[in-house]
């Protein structure tokens, strides 16, 4: 009776012992040889789009994404991830014990193809509020097609085929001369507002307005409301800033530019990030983004655009990994991020007899 009951308590404290060890493992324990102790490891999981990169560590090829990489002991790794016809990516990632980092990258082309999207001329290109929406003038050149037009972007379709969301005329060159109009979109992007001269024609973003109307005697009433709607908007984002620092930010900045999510904001050409900083209510976390002529939000919170002289890059709201996507000629340093992030949108001209006028050409993200 005695042996048995030993050797059910040692039964016991084997499992108890082994489910312990496998518990420690799990948790990224190991033991070194080289420092002949336990040392605490993490995990590094590595996915891209596209996938199947190669994965190197340390200038190590390691794996290919998506994967995951296990029992690395705590310190910081240089992660590199390579892939044929892309841009290389690569950062300073830390490990911590116990703690799983989650990489997800997004790898550009490195040649990114260029096409044309439309072939009349465009000029005065205004993007609306919500970034759905961009508003520009075909030349009088154009004959019948000269005029306001409007283009409605569509997630997840390279050309928007649907009635209402294809390129389409909103006022006619015959009602007014729009060559030389200035555009402006009202606070919740279901107007235009086209300035020819002294005349103030407020045009309906979703149909052919036959018979503009010229709000120019209510002009400065309407422009005011619209104002006072962006900045009521701002406030509202403002207000729901949890970090106390982080909202004087916001709230002292002369200009705010929010990402699509929300999730962060950048501001003199810093990044915020509020779910990183909000895990504390007083320090305040920022990254530098390089100089640049203009700094716009692509669709995805993840990456900036840096437009220079001649040149379009796109960098990790961090300011890491910039990419020089395109560099040559477009007009009035004019780019647009398509919804879904997968091109760009500028105006450039070819001078050849058939195709002299400034047009939207795309250019390829994926």
């Amino acid at each position: 009776m005695n042996k048995r009951l030993i050797f059910t308590l040692a039964f016991l404290a084997i499992v108890v012992v082994s489910a312990g060890i496998a518990i420690f493992m799990a948790k990224g324990y190991r033991f070194s040889a080289d420092q002949k102790r336990i040392i605490g490891t993490g995990i590094v999981t590595v996915a891209s789009v596209p996938d199947s990169a190669s994965v190197f560590v340390d200038g190590h090829l390691t794996t290919a994404t998506n994967a995951t990489i296990s029992s690395l002991p705590a310190k910081t790794y240089s992660i590199k991830v390579v892939k044929e016809g892309f841009i290389p990516w690569e950062k300073q990632i830390e490990v911590k014990e116990g703690l799983v980092n989650e990489i997800k990258i997004t790898l550009f082309p490195a040649i990114p193809t260029m096409y044309p999207l439309t072939f009349n001329g465009v000029s005065s290109p205004t993007l609306s509020e919500d970034g759905s929406k961009l508003a520009y003038i075909v030349p009088s050149t154009a004959g019948k097609k000269a005029g306001v037009w409007v283009w409605t972007m569509v997630n997840n379709q390279p050309i928007a085929f649907a009635r209402s969301a294809e390129p389409h005329q909103i006022a006619a060159g015959t009602t007014a001369d729009f060559s030389k109009a200035t555009l402006k979109w009202s606070a919740d992007s279901s107007q235009v507002l086209a300035t020819v001269g002294n005349s103030n024609f407020l045009l309906d973003a979703d149909s052919l307005n036959t018979d503009p109307r010229d709000i120019t005697p209510t002009l400065a009433l309407t422009t005011k409301g619209w104002e006072e709607d962006k900045v009521a908007k701002n406030q509202v984002r403002t207000l729901a800033i949890l970090n106390n620092n982080l909202r004087k930010v916001a709230s002292d900045s002369a200009e705010v530019f929010w990402a699509p999510d929300e999730t962060k904001f950048m501001t003199n050409s810093k990044v915020y990030d509020l779910e990183e900083n909000e895990r504390s209510s007083s320090s305040t976390e920022e990254y530098s983004l390089p100089q640049a002529k203009a700094q716009i939000w692509l669709p995805n919170s993840k990456h900036i655009i840096l437009v220079e002289e001649n040149t379009i890059s796109v960098v990790e709201f961090d300011g890491t990994n910039k990419a020089v996507i395109y560099a040559g000629k477009f007009e009035n340093g004019f780019v647009f991020p398509w919804p879904d992030s997968s091109r760009l949108v500028i105006i450039s001209s070819f001078p050849t007899p058939t195709a002299s006028e400034p047009n939207f050409y795309g250019i390829n993200l994926r």
